[in-house]
């Protein structure tokens, strides 16, 4: 056998393996979430499914479809909901996930680009919304009166009061 015969084998017996995986029902359930969510727009045939799916199914499912390896760990962040386990991560996704929490470029996983797993936050979820980040202050107790006695006031949540008060505050100073 000639080494383009052998390369074309392996390419049908490739192909074979990618069809089947298309035709598996993790892979359907998988690819029928992220369509159904709006996350994906494919033009296979595929059934729209709302239930939750496995992140290893979705790993798995990859495979056939690159994209979802893109979108996974912004869809862990921004919509743990569509998951049945997204506290059971393997140990690489869970870095991932991490860092693109803490506001920082992953490095590259699984072969996808730091940015590319980066861009997809904003399109997950609240669309062009990043995921806000905890932070943790100590306010006296007549400081925390306040912060209350201002959220009743205005009708808001303390968080909504504090950050309004920090974009007065720069307004104030830097505009």
């Amino acid at each position: 056998m000639s080494w383009e015969q052998d390369l074309q084998a392996r390419a049908r017996q490739q192909q074979r393996r990618l069809n089947r995986r298309r035709r598996d029902p993790r892979y359907r359930r998988v690819l029928g979430r992220l369509v159904a969510a709006g996350l994906l727009v494919t033009n296979e045939d595929v059934e729209p499914y709302r239930g939750r799916i496995t992140v290893g199914d979705a790993l798995w499912s990859a495979a056939a479809e690159p994209r979802i390896l893109e979108l996974l760990p912004a869809a862990l962040i921004k919509r743990p909901s569509y998951f049945s386990d997204p506290e059971n991560l393997p140990p690489d996704l869970r870095e991932v996930v991490r860092a693109l929490r803490r506001g920082q470029t992953p490095a590259a996983w699984r072969g996808i680009d730091g940015q590319a797993l980066r861009r997809w936050l904003p399109l997950v979820g609240h669309k062009g919304k990043l995921p806000s980040r905890l932070k943790t202050f100590r306010l006296t107790p007549r400081e925390v009166a306040l912060l209350a006695r201002l959220a009743s006031e205005l009708g808001l949540s303390q968080t909504a009061v504090v950050r309004r008060g920090l974009r007065a505050l720069a307004a104030e100073r830097l505009g």
